[in-house]
C-alpha cells in the first residue's frame, strides 16, 4: 500500500501540459503580433518607397531645368556680335539695330531645319544660295505649340529630323512641346592685323588665305577642320566657306558636302584684323550649334511594368537634348513640356505668348538693316524663356491616396486615377507628379 501511494503521488505532480483556451489565447496574441509587425512592415517598406520616389522626382527635375537653363541662357550667342536690336516705347527707330552675319557660303545645312539658305524675301531655302544674303536672329530660335496631333508651325519632317509623334517607343510624345535654338560656342582664334593674302578692298575668292594666331586659352587650333568659319570684328560677322586647313593657315573653297566655294561680295577687309577690336575666326561648322529639347517614349527597363498604353510593355517618356543632331537622354519620367516666350514687341512692351502665337503675331521690331521683315520675325525679339516640366516619380507606388495623386501644371489642378489618360495618350498609372518651372533671361543681346 505504502509504494501505491508513492506512485500515485508522483504521477499527480507530472506536468500536464497547456490547455485548449491557453492555446488558443497564445495563438490569437501571436497572430495579433505578426499582424502588427507586418503591417508596420509594409507601412515602413511604402514610406520608404515613397521618399525614394518623391527624392528622385526631385533630382531628376532640378538636373533637366538645370541643363535647360544652361542652354537658353546661352541662346543666339556669337561672341560680340549677337545684337537683336531693341526699341524704348515712343520711338519708331531701334536705338540699337538688330545685326547679322552674312553669309558667303551657299550651303548651311542647318540641323533640325530644312534650312540650307534664306532666299530674298527671307523665307529659309534647301537650295544654295547663289547670292550672299544675312542670316537674321530670327532663325536662331524657333518654337513649336504641339497637340496630340500636330505642332503650330508644322515641324521639319523627313529622315535626319526630330521624331514624329506616336504611343510607341522611339516616337516624340505627343501634346508636348518642342524647342529649338543656336548659338555659337568656343573661343575661336584672333585674326591678326593683314592675316589675309589680298588687300582690304580686295574681294575674297577661292584659294585666299588667311593665318589665324592661336593664343594660350584658345580651342586647339586642330579642331578647325574643313567646313564653315564665322569671322567676327564685333560689328560685321560673316560666314565664310574654308576647302583647306593647313596647321594655322586656312584656305578659302569648296566646304565638305557643299556645292561650291565662296560667294561674290566678300572682301578682304572681313579678314584684315583690327587695331582697336579682337576680330575671332570660328569654327561654324562644328562650334555654331543647334539644340533641340523634346519628349520621346522609351520602353520600361521592366519587363515586368504594368503596360500603360496599347503599345507590349510599358512606355517611359524622356527629356532629350538634341545637338547637332545627336540625341542624349537627360532624365526618364517627363510627361509633359510646355514653353512660353517673353517677347519685346516695337513699342518695348513685353508679352508673354505660346510657340503658336510668336510665329503669328505682328509688331516686330526692325530687322537689320537692308534685311525684309522675315516670316516669325517676333522670334527675334524673345528676351525670356519659361519651360514647363511635368515630372514624375518612373515606377508605379501603390495605394496612393488622392491627395498623393493631385498636381498641378500650367496653373490647373488635377487629380487622376490609374486609369485616366494623360494628354500624352498614357495611362496616369499610380505615380506621384509634381511641376517645375524655370524663368530664364537670354543673354542681353544688346550690347
Amino acid at each position: 500500500m505504502t509504494g501505491n501511494r508513492h506512485d500515485m503521488s508522483r504521477a499527480s505532480r507530472s506536468p500536464r501540459g497547456f490547455s485548449l483556451i491557453e492555446i488558443m489565447i497564445a495563438l490569437t496574441l501571436g497572430l495579433l503580433l505578426s499582424v502588427g509587425i507586418m503591417s508596420l512592415f509594409s507601412n515602413t517598406s511604402r514610406t520608404n518607397k515613397l521618399q525614394d520616389a518623391l527624392a528622385r522626382l526631385q533630382e531628376n527635375g532640378r538636373f533637366a531645368v538645370t541643363q535647360i537653363d544652361r542652354d537658353l541662357r546661352m541662346l543666339s550667342a556669337q561672341y560680340c556680335s549677337n545684337t537683336a536690336g531693341g526699341s524704348p516705347p515712343g520711338t519708331v527707330a531701334p536705338v540699337v539695330p538688330a545685326r547679322a552675319p552674312m553669309v558667303y557660303a551657299p550651303d548651311l545645312r542647318l540641323p533640325d531645319s530644312t534650312i540650307n539658305s534664306i532666299d530674298s524675301a527671307g523665307n529659309p531655302s534647301a537650295a544654295p544660295a547663289a547670292s550672299p544674303y544675312a542670316l537674321s536672329p530670327r532663325w536662331f530660335v524657333q518654337g513649336y505649340s504641339c497637340t496630340a496631333s500636330s505642332c503650330t508651325p508644322a515641324l521639319p519632317s523627313g529622315a535626319g529630323q526630330i521624331p514624329t509623334m506616336g504611343l510607341a517607343a522611339g516616337r516624340r510624345v505627343p501634346a508636348s512641346d518642342v524647342l529649338t535654338i543656336r548659338y555659337q560656342r568656343g573661343s575661336g582664334w584672333p585674326v591678326a592685323m593683314n592675316a589675309c593674302a589680298v588687300a582690304a578692298g580686295d574681294p575674297l575668292v577661292n584659294g585666299t588665305t588667311i593665318t589665324v594666331s592661336p593664343q594660350v586659352g584658345d580651342d586647339p587650333i586642330g579642331n578647325m577642320q574643313p567646313g564653315l568659319a564665322l569671322i567676327s570684328d564685333c560689328v560685321n560677322p560673316a560666314v565664310i566657306p574654308i576647302g583647306g586647313v593647313a596647321g594655322n593657315m586656312l584656305t578659302i573653297g569648296t566646304a565638305p558636302s557643299t556645292s561650291g566655294g565662296i560667294l561674290p561680295g566678300a572682301q578682304g577687309a572681313l579678314c584684315m584684323g583690327n587695331r582697336t577690336r579682337d576680330v575671332r575666326l570660328f569654327n561654324f561648322s562644328d562650334d555654331f550649334v543647334t539644340v533641340s529639347y523634346y519628349l520621346v517614349f522609351r520602353d520600361d527597363d521592366n519587363p515586368d511594368a504594368r503596360p500603360n498604353s496599347g503599345a507590349a510593355r510599358r512606355l517611359v517618356p524622356v527629356l532629350v537634348r538634341r545637338e547637332n543632331g545627336v540625341e542624349q537622354e537627360l532624365v526618364r519620367g517627363v510627361d509633359q513640356l510646355a514653353f512660353r516666350y517673353g517677347v519685346q514687341d516695337a513699342g518695348g512692351n513685353l508679352q508673354f505668348m505660346t510657340a503658336a502665337q510668336v510665329q503669328t503675331a505682328g509688331s516686330c521690331t526692325a530687322p537689320p538693316p537692308g534685311m525684309p521683315l522675315e516670316p516669325g520675325c517676333m522670334w527675334r525679339s524673345v528676351k525670356t524663356v519659361e519651360p514647363h516640366l511635368l515630372l514624375n516619380t518612373v515606377d508605379e507606388v501603390f495605394g496612393l491616396d488622392n491627395a498623393s495623386r493631385t498636381f498641378r501644371f500650367a496653373g490647373s489642378s488635377y487629380t487622376l486615377a490609374d486609369t485616366a489618360s494623360l494628354p500624352s495618350g498614357i495611362r496616369a498609372g499610380s505615380q506621384l507628379r509634381r511641376e517645375f518651372i524655370a524663368y530664364v533671361s537670354v543673354r542681353d543681346r544688346h550690347l
